[in-house]
């Protein structure tokens, strides 16, 4: 995981392309050292630079939205305050668009142009990942044109996609990229390289299937048959367990940390939500352990090889439930709320506890009435609550209050919970034609699927 090799690279790459068309009449190539990257070095860096913008300020941001994080001093104090500017979200940004998703078309592009078919599919997934997490956030956003600046007359200015038409785009690049995987592996095999699989076909069609299932979830406000998509999608085939999940291991050394580490070594201005800890707290929630650390250092989850889902058994079994419970059936729906819960409380409490002491404490936590409820009277707002308390620090919460409103958020300030993240400054300025307009992109408007 050699993190800044990687980025040094694939920026390189970038500085060349953009070169092209200046220098287009001389032929300064060198035979020795080629400017183009092979896909097998690109790929860990898109994986890892998406690991650490969505693991970091993604998280940070929207746990301040959802209050699982607090801010306590200095930026977050701020934004903790919902006092979110523009200019907070450069680094955010720029990190989707240059350091993931250019990268990942330069990686989409050469492997079909070498016809490493394995490649260009993880690539498609991995970009149908990425612009489900930046629209779920910001709504529209340039796509069609938005890697088109280093062609002959290259665009500059991108026009923005409606972010229906940026779904649909997505839903079709999970579809190319499940048939490509279902075929003929092509040139080169993706190994050690693929962060997240190692290259296994099955597990990234699983990772697409359980993708889609995700983005179906978020529809539902506007597609009836979402939640009946979303179990079709699963049932084509999904993670047995967390062992086949889709995660990120960053490492020990300083250019491989995690990016919670990193931020509590460096900043430290935030600690985990006075709301949520109460919500522990009221349901004698064994995982206050982990996920109510206070103190400052020795974090048990927030270590410097910090293991990082991206899309969880976790997450998987919640939507199961959810999407059962929605459309009647009951049984599925409680042994999928109550397979999600285990997990969740595995893979939090494994750092402080043994497998068996854990096993106790969930037997003697859905004991409780509260929790166990049973497959009769379960409801949704038991599944939102205890998804809200499992995936902690999650986006996929920010999304989950805003499909149900659940749970019950009161504003920190004002009268209203932020529904959005607000545009970066570097786009008012420079693309400001193509922008939404200003009053229908405030932290408190909505994007199209939460309308």
């Amino acid at each position: 995981m050699k993190f800044f090799k990687y980025i040094f690279l694939i920026v390189a790459v970038g500085m060349f392309s953009g070169c092209e068309d200046y220098f287009e009449d001389f032929d300064n190539s060198d035979p020795d050292n080629p400017i183009n990257v092979s896909p097998n070095v690109i790929l860990p860096q898109v994986q890892l630079r998406l690991a650490y913008t969505y693991g970091g300020d993604f998280t940070r941001y929207l746990g301040i939205y959802t209050q699982h994080v607090d801010g306590i001093s200095r930026q977050f104090a701020v934004i903790g305050q919902y006092g979110i500017q523009p200019s907070d979200m450069g680094s955010m940004w720029s990190n989707v668009y240059t350091g993931t998703l250019q990268s990942n078309r330069e990686l989409i592009t050469q492997s079909q142009t070498l016809g490493n078919h394995h490649y260009a599919a993880i690539g498609m997934a991995l970009e149908a990942y990425t612009m489900m997490m930046s629209s779920d956030v910001w709504g529209d956003l340039a796509y069609s044109d938005a890697f088109k600046f280093a062609e002959k007359g290259g665009v500059y200015q991108p026009t923005f996609d409606n972010q229906q038409d940026i779904y649909a785009q997505i839903f079709e690049r999970l579809d190319v990229a499940r048939e490509l995987l279902n075929g003929d592996v092509g040139g080169s095999v993706p190994g050690s390289d693929d962060q997240m699989f190692s290259g296994d076909a099955a597990k990234w069609i699983n990772f697409c299937n359980v993708l889609e299932a995700r983005g179906h979830m978020h529809l539902v406000k506007q597609d009836p048959e979402g939640y009946n998509k979303a179990l079709t999608a699963l049932n084509k085939g999904a993670f047995g367990s967390s062992l086949g999940e889709a995660a990120i291991k960053f490492g020990t050394a300083p250019t491989e940390n995690g990016p919670w580490y990193q931020y509590i070594e460096q900043r430290d201005d935030c600690e985990t939500g006075a709301v949520y800890l109460a919500k522990l707290a009221e349901l004698n929630d064994p995982r206050q352990a982990t996920y109510g650390w206070l103190h400052d250092n020795d974090h048990p989850i927030w270590t410097k090889d910090q293991y990082l889902p991206l899309l969880s058994f976790t997450e998987q079994e919640f939507i199961r439930s959810e999407a059962a419970l929605m459309t009647g059936d009951k049984t599925t729906a409680y042994t999928a709320y109550l397979d999600a819960i285990k997990s969740s409380m595995i893979e939090a409490l494994s750092p402080v506890e043994n497998l068996d002491a854990i096993t106790e404490m969930y037997d003697e936590y859905i004991a409780q009435s509260s929790v166990g409820v049973g497959e009769d009277n379960l409801s949704l707002e038991n599944v939102i609550t205890q998804k809200w308390i499992a995936l902690y620090t999650s986006p996929e919460v920010f999304n989950d209050w805003r499909r149900t409103d659940l749970p019950e958020l009161t504003p920190v300030t004002g009268t209203e919970v932020p529904r959005r993240l607000p545009y970066p400054q570097s786009e008012i300025d420079s693309n400001p034609d193509n922008l939404p307009p200003p009053g229908e992109s405030t932290i408190f408007s909505r994007v199209w699927w939460d309308k």
